[in-house]
This record gives C-alpha cells, sequence and structure tokens, in this order.
C-alpha cells in the first residue's frame, strides 16, 4: 500500500510541477505523427503521395484510395508512432528526464550535462524499446490467437471486440510499465547492463503502482483511440472518412502530454523508492 500512496503522489507532483522546458522533447515527437496524419490524409496531391503514399501502400492498393485509405490510417499511424518512438525518443525522452533530474542534481536543466546524459542514455533506452515492442508484437499475435476466438465464441460481435481490445490494451500497458524505468536510470549515469536489466527489474517489482500511473494519464487518449481502432469502417461509412484523421491527431496531441506526465511520475516513483530503500 505505501508504493501505492508513493505513485499517487508521484502524479500530484508530475501535475504540479509540470514545465515547458521539460515537455518540450515529446513535441517533437508529436509534430512528426501530426506531419504523417497530414500527409496521408492528403493522398490525392502529389506532396501527400510522396511524403504517406508508401507506408499506406503497405496495406495494399485500397490503402491509398478515397475513402479507403482512412480505414487504414490506424494501423500506419502505429507504425510511424512505433519508429519515431525508437528512432528519436529514444533521445528524446531521456532529455526530458535529465531536464526534470536536473534540479535536484543541482544542474541547469538545459545545460549541456542534460544533453549528455541523454546522448549517453540513447543506445540502451533504443534497446529496450526494441524488446518492449517485440514482447507487444508477441501479445498482439497471443491475442488474436486465444482470447479473441474465446471471447467470441462466448460472447461475439461488439462485445467480444470491446472485451478483446480492453484486455489487449491493459496488457499493453503493463508491458509498457515494466520498460519506464530504463531511461530513467539510463540518464543518472547508470551502466548499460545495469540501466537495461536494473530497469526491467524495478518494473517488475513495482508493476502494480507504475500501472496505476499509466492508466490513471493514458485513460483520455483511449476516448478517442477506441473508435478508431475498434469500428473504423463505421467511421468512413457513416460518418466522415476523415473524421478518423482528426480522431488520432487529437489523440496525438494528448499522447504527448500522457507519454510526458507517465514518464515524469514514473521517475519521481523511481526516486521516492530508491530514497526510502537507501
Amino acid at each position: 500500500m505505501g508504493e501505492f500512496r508513493n505513485a499517487r503522489a508521484s502524479i500530484r507532483e508530475a501535475l504540479r510541477d509540470f514545465r515547458w522546458g521539460e515537455y518540450r522533447p515529446f513535441v517533437w515527437i508529436m509534430l512528426g505523427e501530426l506531419l504523417f496524419v497530414l500527409l496521408a490524409s492528403n493522398l490525392g496531391s502529389s506532396w501527400g503521395m510522396s511524403g504517406a503514399g508508401l507506408i499506406m501502400r503497405s496495406a495494399g492498393e485500397p490503402g491509398v484510395h478515397y475513402p479507403t485509405s482512412f480505414i487504414f490510417l490506424s494501423s500506419a499511424y502505429a507504425r510511424v508512432e512505433s519508429f519515431l518512438f525508437a528512432a528519436a525518443g529514444s533521445f528524446l525522452i531521456p532529455l526530458s528526464l535529465a531536464r526534470i533530474r536536473a534540479p535536484m542534481a543541482g544542474a541547469p536543466p538545459t545545460g549541456p550535462g542534460t544533453v549528455r546524459s541523454a546522448r549517453r542514455a540513447y543506445l540502451v533506452t533504443l534497446v529496450g524499446y526494441l524488446i518492449s515492442f517485440a514482447i507487444l508484437i508477441a501479445w498482439e499475435f497471443l491475442l488474436q490467437a486465444g482470447p479473441r476466438r474465446w471471447f467470441g465464441a462466448l460472447l461475439g460481435g461488439f462485445k467480444a471486440d470491446l472485451l478483446t481490445w480492453g484486455v489487449g490494451v491493459l496488457v499493453a500497458f503493463a508491458i509498457a510499465a515494466v520498460f519506464l524505468y530504463v531511461p530513467v536510470r539510463a540518464v543518472e549515469g547508470s551502466s548499460f547492463g545495469e540501466a537495461l536489466w536494473g530497469g526491467i527489474q524495478e518494473g517488475l517489482q513495482s508493476l502494480g503502482a507504475t500501472l496505476l500511473i499509466v492508466i490513471v494519464f493514458a485513460w483520455p487518449t483511449l476516448l478517442f483511440l477506441a473508435p478508431i481502432q475498434l469500428r473504423p469502417a463505421l467511421l468512413v461509412t457513416r460518418f466522415r472518412p476523415e473524421l478518423i484523421a482528426i480522431l488520432i491527431a487529437i489523440a496525438a496531441i494528448l499522447n504527448s502530454f500522457v507519454n510526458y506526465f507517465i514518464y515524469s511520475a514514473a521517475a519521481r516513483l523511481h526516486w521516492v523508492n530508491r530514497g526510502s530503500q537507501a
């Protein structure tokens, strides 16, 4: 119970101590996501096709034709998001964490020391993200092969889809929670092995409290992602196809704040737990 109290305190502190300079690294990831949504929503133009056509065409020829392209936009966006978090986020997330930590270390939050910490943390953060991504992909295959079929046989229709989606999201959150402490430890100057395996071990030990942090901050984004992921064809046929792009854009903006607050609160929980163990 003590760790859950610390988690709630970390959530409140992360919200109270929001600073633009600490959040700004997440803006660059968001801008990349929004640029892709803009390009993919304008495949009828040469600049839209040249910018997003290759990714959208991976879904087949319908992926580049209106209005079916919007049905595939969510899955294409997910691939772009994953790439941005791996390639750019592995530097930008540690940079944000280093700026959050800087006052505690008696250093300026935007000084060269924070940049060096982020660069030093890049490789281990990237490896941690790739491992978590591989586990997530394995879970998606397992979900489709097992629980989805069981829920379909028991409930059928939309209820089965909703339950499958809910279980999938909850496990995905748990997987993400396990790896949150890898960049947190890396910016402190831990070695590669200590940051990676120590961070994973800490994530497993603090899974309940960390999952609470993730759920508290992430649920608003799910309100916009749920209809896109559950019934994209319905949005395209019954409403305007462009609604999917609008919902994804809103989710991308929200998610940039969500990720910042999750890492900020998780870092504070890590520091509180480490201080109580000292």
